[in-house]
């Protein structure tokens, strides 16, 4: 048995996986969820992984266990930087502190570099040459894959889409990352700078889900940060299949998932922006879900 792990700020998910036929397959047999002690930090999270494991393996031999965690992480599979969603996060060696703990080899990467090794493998990117992934939610990260497979770079932070500067409005341009840069597109078109956009311009302040709604009901204001959104993020994918020319980029994330118009205002932004051959990228939804971090852990565990 193969074991997936995603860790994220508020929830792990844990789930066995049984061998398919083919290279690199693997299919899920169940799925567990469990609060993340996300205040008590990296031990605590080694013990409740470990708890996880033990509940999802039942009386099954462990093979080789992957993990999918927010933040960034190291050719070690150490995390070297995170947000504060999980407190001591950065710095922690969690790789060898779960391998320790579960007497079994464990490789740890990136989330969306797990989530992007599933689409490539078993979802949107499958059989094509070269993927971009973006994710947008609470962030924006993204993940590429090559032929050959997954690239983390040197220091795990390949991909990092959400860090790429784009030309933004006067009253945009200003405003600070969450990495403390200016001009990043995680600034305004992640979920959190869709809602600042819209309570600066309205002075109401709503989650992302009441914005949309208030598009889908005929709000302009509404709808034109969500567009706006889509377009930044769109020439943002732009610039980045300027350098990598792969064939398909691949969008998933909560924020993706309002419809079907962001997705097509994010693939013509895109299209304008971009040079004329890496233009002809298709621009397409992510089909994986909310088990592709787990699953690409696992086939990631599994080809280590």
């Amino acid at each position: 048995m193969i074991i997936g792990i995603d860790i994220g700020g508020t929830k792990i998910a844990v789930a066995g996986f049984a061998l398919d036929d083919g290279p690199g397959r693997v299919r899920v047999t169940d799925v567990h969820t469990f609060p993340t002690p996300a205040r008590e930090g990296g031990p605590a999270i080694v013990r409740a992984v470990v708890d996880a494991v033990r509940v999802v393996r039942g009386g099954g031999v462990v093979g080789a266990v992957g993990v999918g965690t927010a933040g960034v992480v190291g050719p070690d599979g150490a995390i070297t930087s995170a947000t504060d969603a999980i407190s001591g996060w950065a710095g922690f060696r969690l790789q060898d502190e779960l391998a320790d703990a579960l007497g079994a080899p464990v490789t740890v990467i990136n989330d969306v570099h797990a989530a992007a090794v599933a689409e490539s493998e078993q979802g949107a990117g499958r059989g094509a040459d070269g993927m971009l992934m973006v994710a947008v939610g609470t962030g924006i990260g993204g993940a590429v894959v090559l032929p050959d497979g997954l690239r983390r770079g040197i220091t795990g932070t390949a991909g990092s889409v959400g860090h790429m500067e784009v030309a933004l409005p006067p009253r945009l341009a200003e405003r600070r990352c969450p990495c403390g840069g200016l001009g990043h597109v995680e600034a305004v078109a992640s979920g959190p700078g869709l809602e600042r956009t819209y309570f600066e311009e309205s002075g109401v302040a709503l989650p992302l889900r009441e914005v949309h709604a208030a598009a889908l009901r005929g709000d302009a204001l509404a709808e034109r940060v969500i567009l706006d959104g889509a377009r930044y993020l769109g020439r943002a994918l732009a610039g980045a299949n300027a350098v990598l020319d792969v064939e398909v980029i691949v969008v998933g994330g909560g924020v993706a998932e309002v419809g079907e118009r962001y997705l097509a205002e994010v693939g013509a932004a895109y299209r304008a922006a971009a040079m004329s051959g890496p233009s002809r990228a298709r621009v397409v939804p992510a089909q994986r879900g909310i088990e592709a971090t787990l699953t690409g852990a696992a086939l990631v565990a599994r080809i280590v």
